[in-house]
């Protein structure tokens, strides 16, 4: 090795040194920066030719060093855990809310919503066996069971309008999302024209991160440094180009109800096939387990729907058997004037207590109400069930204050009259009550889960960050070292030229 040589690998590391105790000083100056990635030096080895014919030659043609490149510190396993967790966390939280909206309803049909006027409506109906000839009471009577009724309306149209915002909400996120992948095609774009940059890598993995929020991604790196992303198995970004995008239907008569697909962006309108069980994380999979349902039964709209519309059903028929009861001798009367105006009793009746709103032979939640003509004649009620064996010829009509059927009216309180599960029958407070529970444990249970992995996720994003943020004793611990290198280098530098000089003055 020549002098000169000496002295040109010495002033090389001179300034790779210097180059380096810059790029520390700029990684110390963002030690507070959000995202932002440390960067290092990378050296390598710097010759003459690329090829030597012997030993000696290979030495004599040994550079030293350069820096080969900079580059921030990157850990794909690192940074794919954060997401996964990221992208859990995001579902439970975003599950807990929509649980906590459902437990809201559910608590409407509990006992300070639906079950005290359930409770309410037995006492009209305790009233009206005191008092069947009292056309006040029938009045009361009939506005307690116009309550319940309402209630049940109110109840299911709740629950439907907040059905369809969580599909808009899954609109939104479809909306989000495609957003975000025409972000990443754009990134992968610059990353690729900048040579790989720090740069706009922390950009792509900015809108990885973000994606996580909204469902579970997997993607796959090009040699060029772009990104390929994978959504439910299929590909949506490829390298600059966005091959699909996320669209979805929502049809309550279909089964599931949600569709969520990709639809391809070349022009050829082809759709893929159902992709929602495939989605498995992030606040799409919340919506959607709460809009279709799931293996693991967290409970759905369809869930409460079928809940109330049970109830709805159960209280409706309920009535309507009573009001109408005949088995061939005995029967539900009614009040009602004969030609002089007196009051008597009429049988069978035959007007249901209980219509629907639509119509429609099947009562639920939404469609129940009170018989109109009720409201018209409170005298329709049947409160008076007669045997008409008992009675000689039509005396029976003058049993006006018979209320036979006013109490079975008022023991429907603990008459076991809906299907609860597996055959078993429970009263209608009972049932409301359990489903009620049932829903607030479901929420109570989220809630749990979604603090624990919002920790876990925290955890990750503290684990990532410091990875890839400053440390600032290693970037104090690289200082020495970068310093203590240029001061050797330096040296030796020094001791060339003096040697140089030597010999130069011998001549």
């Amino acid at each position: 090795m020549s002098i000169n040589q000496s002295m040109n690998i010495a002033l090389g590391s001179m300034k790779n040194n210097q180059y380096a105790l810059s790029v520390v000083s700029h990684n110390i100056a963002n030690l507070n920066t959000d995202g932002y990635h440390r960067q290092r030096v990378d050296f390598s080895e710097s010759r003459y030719t690329t090829s030597c014919s012997t030993a000696y030659d290979t030495i004599r043609g040994m550079c030293g060093s350069e820096i080969s490149s900079l580059s921030g510190f990157i850990d794909n396993g690192v940074f794919n855990d954060l997401i996964d967790k990221n992208a859990d966390a995001k579902y439970y939280d975003t599950l807990s809310g929509v649980l906590g909206d459902l437990e809201g309803i559910t608590d409407e049909l509990g006992e300070n919503g639906l079950g005290a006027l359930l409770n309410e409506f037995y006492t009209a109906a305790s009233n009206l066996e005191k008092y069947p000839t009292d056309v006040s009471i029938r009045q009361q009577f009939l506005l307690a069971a116009e309550n319940v009724c309402d209630r049940f309306n109110y109840a299911s149209d709740k629950l439907g309008k907040l059905e369809i915002q969580n599909y808009e909400n899954v609109q939104s996120n479809l909306s989000t999302i495609n957003s975000l992948a025409e972000n990443l095609a754009e990134a992968n774009l610059t990353h690729v024209t900048n040579n790989q940059s720090d740069a706009t890598k922390s950009t792509i993995d900015n809108i990885l991160s973000e994606l996580s929020n909204y469902v579970n991604v997997s993607t796959k790196t090009n040699p060029n440094g772009s990104v390929n992303l994978y959504i439910g198995g299929v590909e949506v970004v490829q390298g600059t180009e966005v091959k699909n995008t996320l669209e979805c239907s929502f049809d309550e008569s279909q089964n599931p109800p949600l569709s969520i697909y990709l639809k391809s962006t070349d022009g050829s309108g082809t759709v893929s096939a159902n992709i929602s069980d495939q989605i498995s994380a992030g606040s799409l999979r919340a919506y959607n387990d709460v809009l279709n349902g799931s293996a693991s039964k967290i409970t759905s709209f369809s869930d409460i729907q079928g809940v109330i519309d049970k109830a709805a059903a159960a209280f409706g028929n309920a009535l309507n058997d009573i009001q109408t009861y005949s088995n061939g001798t005995e029967y539900a009367a009614y009040i009602t004037a004969d030609a002089d105006g007196n009051k008597i009793l009429a049988k069978p009746s035959t007007t249901n207590l209980i219509t629907t709103k639509d119509g429609s032979s099947t009562i639920n939640a939404l469609n129940i109400q009170v018989n109109p003509a009720m409201d018209n004649d409170p005298f329709l009620v049947a409160a008076a069930r007669i045997d008409t064996s008992q009675y000689s010829g039509d005396e029976w009509k003058k049993a006006i204050g018979n209320s036979s059927n006013a109490a079975e009216f008022s023991a429907l309180r603990n008459a076991k009259i809906v299907d609860y599960d597996n055959g078993i029958k429970v009263t209608l407070s009972d049932y409301l009550v359990s489903n009620a529970s049932k829903v607030g444990m479901d929420a109570s249970n989220t809630a749990d889960k979604a603090d624990l992995y919002q920790d876990l996720a925290d955890s990750a994003a503290a684990n990532y960050s410091n990875l890839i943020g400053v440390n600032l004793d290693e970037e104090l611990a690289d200082m020495i070292k970068y310093q203590r290198s240029f001061e050797a280098s330096a040296r030796v530098f020094a001791a060339a030229n003096s040697i140089m000089e030597t010999i130069l003055n011998m001549v």
